[in-house]
């Protein structure tokens, strides 16, 4: 039986403000750790999409629950409280033991007070504990701000096809690549080109414009022979980051 790790840290950074956010903010849309995250997150966001996947399967998976800490858009993230829900998701993590994968949702492009990079640092955190060769696939906002830390440290970046965003949807996709992978044993590689632009809020709708063009284009491209996702990722214009 395969055993897959799940967890969730999301939340979307404006740096524009000298507000912060705290656990508070997290709080209001639900803590999760163990058997409840599996509970609340059926049907919701890309964890969902995974637990679908998961359940199409039968039971030839165990998913081993961590936590999930979930905010709004907002401030950048008080250190203390970055630390605690990193640390709520690390030790579960720590005690699971032999794992197939890990199954990680985040945002993309969260900050904290020290680190601009919230997603790379968690996936450094966690790569620090599972080791190099554990699979780790973590679904994203295509609002995400894509840096060589994430890439260098996860799998695949599997990034939302539209906006408004089906995130359960991308949770989904994100799984079955997964298991498209630990199934053939072929390990998929990562290619990214960051591009020096800023997009307007304006032309973020992928129903039509400029953004329907591109991500159309990302849909045919994924049908050439050994493409299995293409993400853009516009990011977005309040995280004045480097």
């Amino acid at each position: 039986m395969m055993r897959i790790a799940l967890g969730e840290i999301v939340q979307e950074t404006g740096t524009f403000t000298r507000s912060r956010t705290g656990r508070k903010a997290f709080e209001a849309y639900g803590i999760f750790q163990g058997a409840e995250l599996l509970e609340q997150l059926a049907g919701v966001g890309p964890p969902g999409g995974f637990l679908q996947v998961v359940a199409e399967r039968g039971d030839a998976v165990e998913v081993v629950p961590l936590s999930r800490a979930w905010a709004g858009a907002g401030p950048k993230i008080l250190d203390e409280t970055y630390d605690e829900l990193l640390e709520m998701l690390l030790a579960p993590l720590r005690e699971a033991g032999d794992l197939d994968a890990v199954f990680l949702s985040l945002h993309g492009a969260a900050s904290i007070e020290r680190d601009d990079d919230l997603e790379g640092a968690v996936l450094e955190a966690v790569r620090e504990v599972i080791g190099p060769d554990v699979p780790l696939v973590c679904p994203l906002d295509h609002h995400a701000n894509i840096t060589t830390r994430m890439v260098d440290c996860a799998d695949m970046l599997v990034g939302h096809e539209t906006q408004p965003h089906y995130t359960f949807g991308t949770g989904f996709k994100a799984a079955k690549l997964l298991f498209d992978w630990l199934d053939s044993g072929r390990k998929p590689a990562i290619g990214w080109r960051k591009i020096p632009m800023i997009t307007p809020q304006d032309q973020f709708l992928t129903s039509g414009g400029p953004m329907k063009a591109w991500f159309d284009r990302a849909r045919e491209l994924e049908q050439q022979d050994g493409v299995l996702d293409v993400s853009p990722y516009p990011m977005q214009p309040w995280l004045d980051v480097a």
